[in-house]
């Protein structure tokens, strides 16, 4: 590795891992102030929830880390009068900007493989801290019985008060649950009945209208079971539609290829999958956005004169630009999960929209060389 790149880099990584650090402690502080404010919780809980929490601010933090570290560190080599013997020297802007993009690449990869792993299973630990303190409360389904799995029958699983229930999905709009089997068993664990059914409406409380459902029973005997097939039938069961909302919720929990499998079965069952896609996608995106902003700053390598560059203005730019920048991406974000724009708009529109002003930009500065 040549001089003029160790110090490339070198500058580069200074700022990249200052500008984390401080904002990480920025979106820290504001997490320990929301969690004083909103209970009285001890702070080891909350502690506890801050550091599960540190792999979720990354996704924020290390897009706009690499557009600080490029966009400071081109302005140190500038004001040191280190980027014009740079070029003087024979290094070329193009090699200048690979430079930059590798390394910008290579935080990508990192980020990735924390949203796409870490963060779900961070997330995790963090409902399971939530549920801790109401673990014993009757009539809800406790996060330490539940068992959320995208198997490759893409079946969610979790133990009621006398059953085991399973399910394809669970659409929020409709109140509607697809593909459900419930396997009853008597005190001594004996199987007894099974109900099954291809989807089933919600009605009120906790009363469920099965459609094309088979019941069968005497399952706990040695002779032939009895099986009976219903175009309708009734059901009451010990969850309600916010149960089934919150295990809705958990998918998040998932690793990435868990996750791509229960899109998958969303998709076969004709389900509305935006919320769950946004999601999958942006795990990808916001690897590609480090990418995109590192190069985004080195726009400033075709004013190389230290008098075309000011600290303060850097600063003001800077600022403005992360509080938009995490604005209108977490805007599009919803915008996506609610189904009001595609999922790849949502997750890709940003940096692409990024992508095509650079590509402009450095077509025109190419035509003046």
């Amino acid at each position: 590795m040549s001089k003029i790149r160790k110090l490339i880099l070198k500058e580069w990584l200074r700022f990249f891992l200052s500008s984390s650090i401080v904002l990480l402690m920025v979106l820290s502080l504001g997490h320990i102030l929301n969690a004083l404010l909103k209970d009285s919780a001890e702070f080891k809980t909350i502690f506890s929830s801050l550091s599960l929490e540190l792999p979720s601010f990354t996704i924020k933090i290390f897009p706009v880390s690499c557009l600080i570290a490029s966009l400071f560190s081109i302005n140190k080599l500038k004001n040191r009068n280190e980027l014009t013997a740079i070029f003087a020297s024979g290094y070329s802007r193009r090699k200048f900007v690979c430079d930059i993009g590798v390394i910008g690449a290579i935080i990508g990869v990192i980020l990735f493989f924390i949203n796409a792993y870490l963060v779900p299973f961070t997330k995790h630990k963090q409902d399971l801290l939530k549920k801790g303190a109401t673990i014993e409360t009757p009539g809800i389904i406790k996060k330490s019985s539940v068992s959320i799995n995208a198997l490759n029958s893409g079946k969610i699983w979790f133990k009621g008060q006398d059953y085991f229930f399973s399910y394809s999905s669970f659409d929020r709009t409709s109140s509607t649950l697809y593909n459900l089997t419930l396997y009853y068993y008597d005190k001594d664990f004996k199987f007894t009945e099974q109900v099954a059914a291809a989807y089933a409406d919600y009605q009120e409380g906790n009363r469920w209208l099965l459609h094309r459902a088979l019941h069968f029973t005497n399952l706990e005997n040695k002779t032939f079971p009895s099986v009976q097939y219903f175009e309708s039938k009734p059901l009451e069961i010990h969850e309600s539609i916010s149960d089934f909302a919150q295990i809705n919720a958990d998918i998040a929990t998932l690793n990435i290829w868990k996750l791509y499998d229960y899109i998958g079965v969303l998709k076969n069952n004709g389900i509305n999958y935006s919320e769950y896609y946004v999601t999958f996608l942006d795990k990808f995106s916001s690897g590609f956005t480090c990418l995109v902003l590192s190069i985004l700053a080195s726009i400033a390598l075709f004013n190389p004169n230290r008098r075309n560059s000011s600290f303060g203005k850097n600063v003001a730019l800077v600022l403005s630009f992360t509080f938009i920048y995490w604005f209108i991406y977490s805007y599009f974000l919803s915008l996506g999960q609610t189904s009001r724009i595609p999922a790849i708009a949502a997750t890709f529109g940003v940096p692409f929209i990024f992508v095509i002003y650079l590509a402009c930009y450095f077509i025109y500065h190419r035509k003046l060389r």
